[in-house]
């Protein structure tokens, strides 16, 4: 009995090995974000830290004008084809990115390189009109004619959440 639990250990602990290696990819931001590298000042004030915020007071929202923004955007030929989450706390900022069309799946430092012009370009507000947002986002990122759906989920430093959809273009 002990000679085939003593076969079975070592590849129990492999595969412990390899299941906790893949989850070691993270969506912490840990360079800063913020406007230190436009020619011109953002309209945001403040850069974040990678610990989230502009100081130990804040919640965080500072640099963009919200601490939470999520986007899903899906085509005919293929649903949830871009994806953009951002959240920024006074401990902590997360970025993800994926684009299904150019085979982008990003975390972290990498996401955040690729869509901090994008952020920078908005000016949303909990008062902007869902058909204003929905077109800001649009420019922002760039987002290809076609889309079937858009959806947008924003919090505001004030922790007011709004929700911002279109379909069909």
């Amino acid at each position: 009995m002990a000679y085939k639990n003593s076969r079975l250990l070592p590849a129990l602990i492999f595969s412990s090995v390899l299941v906790l290696g893949a989850c070691g990819e993270s969506d912490e931001v840990n360079e800063p974000v913020g406007n230190e590298s436009q020619t011109e000042p953002a309209p945001k004030t403040g850069d974040a830290s990678p610990g989230g915020g502009t100081d130990e007071d804040s919640i965080g929202g500072e640099t963009f004008g919200f601490t939470e923004f999520s986007v899903e955007a899906g085509y005919p030929e293929l649903d949830d084809a871009i994806s953009i989450e951002y959240e920024e706390d006074r401990d902590n900022i997360s970025a993800e990115y994926k684009n299904r069309f150019t085979e982008d799946d990003l975390a972290g430092d990498e996401a955040m390189q690729q869509m901090e012009q994008s952020l920078q370009k908005l000016e949303l507000t909990a008062d902007t009109p869902d058909e204003e947002a929905i077109t800001q986002i649009v420019e922002a990122f760039g987002l290809e004619e076609g889309y079937e759906y858009i959806e947008a989920e924003v919090r505001y430093p004030d922790g007011t959440e709004k929700e911002y959809k279109t379909s069909g273009q």
